[in-house]
């Protein structure tokens, strides 16, 4: 028998997609876990409410908005020292919440796990797929993992972990000046008190893809300034892994992406990039600014 997993979903007015997460959850929960769902600030609280009675969730109403404030809420108020967070437009497989322990369960020393995050079928065609997952393989993460860690939509950290580095940081992700980054901060910070983590392939989950092209133009314009941000705190601690990075979001995936794409005409994409990686360099001076004056 596994360990009992608690799994926070932060939400905000948005009841139809909330609905479908915790269905798909509750099919693969067992009777010893449990499923808590934390209202970010929505504007009707009660529809929330609703579907996270109808789900048999716990509910957390928060009256001020920020995933990162939702998901401190939801762990802290948590009875299992396993906690998940997934999204609210997020369906996990069925196996998730077993192999999502398994990846803690095959190596002591992982104080985190990601899973795998795929396009739902019939949403292939989706222009840019969002917070997908590029990584196959089962693999330990570190401070000198390349490429993609895996993010908070489909991700579960050891309570006394989250403890020791007093959880996301708040003045990240969404509802923040920043609006993301707030995982890649915390597993920074995991990193730096010498935490290690899991990417788990067989944990599952699928992201809806309903944006629009203003949608994904107005989150990259988000994702940069959380990076930038992320990077300019990184940049205190871990200089050389902060250079790295950077050279990763605004060289090989942020110049050379832009270049690419115009190249095979496909503008649109050039402009979500140069967006991004404009927003990264912003993000990073106004980082750099903030700290400097705290």
């Amino acid at each position: 028998m596994r360990a009992p997993l608690s799994v926070v979903v932060p939400t905000k007015d948005r009841p139809g997609l909330l609905a479908s997460c915790l269905a798909a959850l509750r099919a693969d929960l067992g009777p010893a876990d449990e499923l808590i769902v934390v209202d970010s600030g929505s504007a009707e609280p009660g529809s929330i409410a609703k579907v996270a009675d109808e789900a048999g969730a716990r509910l957390i109403r928060s009256d001020l908005p920020g995933a990162s404030l939702a998901r401190n809420l939801g762990w802290r108020a948590a009875s299992h020292e396993l906690v998940g967070f997934v999204d609210d437009d997020v369906r996990v497989h069925r196996g998730w919440a077993d192999a999502i322990v398994a990846g803690f369960e095959a190596d002591g020393t992982v104080e985190f796990v990601t899973g795998g995050v795929v396009v739902p079928v019939g949403q292939e065609a989706a222009e840019r797929p969002v917070a997908i997952s590029s990584k196959t393989v089962r693999t330990r993460l570190g401070p000198d993992t390349q490429g993609d860690l895996g993010a908070s939509a489909n991700l579960a950290v050891r309570r006394r972990a989250l403890s020791d580095v007093g959880g996301f940081d708040e003045r990240l992700g969404p509802g923040t000046w920043a609006a993301s980054a707030e995982d890649l901060d915390l597993f920074d910070r995991l990193f730096r008190l010498n935490y290690l983590g899991m990417f788990e392939p067989r944990a599952t989950a699928e992201h809806e893809q309903w944006r629009s092209r203003p949608q994904l133009l107005s989150l990259d314009w988000r994702y940069g300034k959380g990076m930038g941000v992320r990077l300019a705190r990184l940049r205190t601690w871990d200089r050389p892994r902060a250079r790295r990075i950077a050279k990763e979001a605004l060289v090989t995936q942020g110049v050379r992406s832009v270049v690419q794409d115009l190249r095979q005409g496909y503008e649109f994409g050039a402009l979500t990039v140069a967006t991004r990686t404009l927003a990264t360099v912003i993000g990073m001076v106004v980082g750099a600014a903030r700290r400097a004056t705290s």
